[in-house]
């Protein structure tokens, strides 16, 4: 009887540890998911924001020297 109960509890230890390492597995996995999220998101911004800001320089650029960003003129004998 003794025998039997002391093997239901080495059982029943072996249960939970399985249950204990899936656990770790599973929260280990969603936790590295939310950090793929949050990094791939934050870079995602870092970028938006790198092209708004070169985008900005770009726009200054072209109000400080409008001629140098004009396209040619065609000349006035060339007209159709």
């Amino acid at each position: 009887m003794i025998a039997e109960a002391v093997d239901t509890l080495i059982v029943l230890g072996w249960a939970l540890l399985a249950w204990i390492a899936v656990a770790a597995g599973v929260v280990t996995l969603a936790l590295w998911t939310v950090a793929a999220t949050a990094w791939s998101v934050v870079s995602g911004a870092c970028r938006a924001v790198a092209g708004a800001l070169a985008a900005e320089r770009a726009l200054r650029a072209l109000g400080e020297q409008p001629d140098r960003y004009r396209p040619p003129q065609r000349p006035s004998w060339a007209a159709a």
